[in-house]
């Protein structure tokens, strides 16, 4: 047991420095990655008297530069995933490293605190220039899921600690079915709701930077900042490794969608990952 807790006390450390070193791409990555790293598949969600389970992999991903850019990048995508007893202890890319202390059947509630990447003016001179860097920033984060049959609901409210975040409530349904032994087809919708910080910092335009830019002044306020839905497939190769190709859309609307910066209201992005469980 001493040997698994110091195993899973580095790979925990090793996913924060992980995140934290790959933060030049992570603004595009952030809110996709968990969503590309598909869940234990359905057929091993049995009973099992494994306390801890871990999956590491990674992938390529096909994003815009930033929210709302008519450039793309492709780009490294990690699959990092540690979790003990059903998520009383986790760490992965989306979601931080936290803990779920309240579980039930069907439901589970927790926080954890995580990592928040800001945005570089060089990610896209064309769009970008003129506008300044934006601070990454550490969030505390209150999670809850409720699942009923192969569905489940799940929102997450995610506030900064530092930096320039502000704070957001994303809430999802998704859903998974498995059309036969070695294929799972996944799905999801969900919206996002963002304060006046997060939206002004990230779709506002100061007078400083309409001067640098020569974009208009624009005051960004809080509302629903986009609406957004991930279809995705699961190969599996064997009972240990998987493929999985995801592909998302999120559509910026209100203040988040009129802003100057903004040159494409609609966000796709595509992921093609390979992890191993173990």
């Amino acid at each position: 047991m001493p040997k698994l807790h110091n195993i899973s006390v580095g790979l925990a450390v090793g996913v924060s420095c992980f995140v934290t070193a790959c933060s030049a791409h992570a603004q595009k990555w952030q809110d996709t990655t968990q969503q590309a790293a598909p869940d234990v598949p359905p057929a091993e969600k049995v009973e099992s008297k494994k306390n801890w389970n871990f999956v590491i992999g990674g992938g390529v991903g096909y994003a815009p530069t930033y929210e709302g850019s008519d450039e793309y990048d492709i780009l490294p995508i990690p699959v990092v995933s540690i979790d003990y007893k059903k998520g009383l202890f986790f760490a992965n890319v989306r979601n931080g490293i936290g803990s779920y202390p309240l579980q039930g059947k069907n439901y589970k509630v927790g926080a954890s605190v995580a990592y928040a990447p800001g945005r570089k003016e060089d990610d896209d001179n064309k769009n970008l220039r003129g506008m300044g860097d934006l601070d990454a920033a550490a969030t505390a984060n209150l999670l809850a899921e409720y699942s009923f049959g192969p569905a489940q609901l799940s929102g997450i409210v995610k506030t900064g600690i530092s930096g320039d975040f502000g704070t957001t409530v994303e809430a999802n349904f998704g859903t998974r079915h498995s059309v036969t032994d070695k294929i799972i087809m996944s799905g999801s919708v969900g919206l996002i709701w963002a304060d006046k910080e997060h939206m002004n910092n990230r779709f506002g335009v100061s007078s400083s930077q309409s001067t640098a830019s020569g974009y208009s002044q624009y005051d960004a306020g809080s509302g629903i900042k986009s609406a957004g839905f991930s279809v995705g497939a699961t190969y599996l190769l064997t009972e240990k490794w998987n493929v999985n190709l995801t592909f998302k859309g999120d559509k910026l609307l209100g203040d988040a969608a009129d802003s100057p910066i903004v040159k494409n209201e609609f966000v796709p992005s595509a992921f093609l990952t390979t992890s191993y469980k173990f």
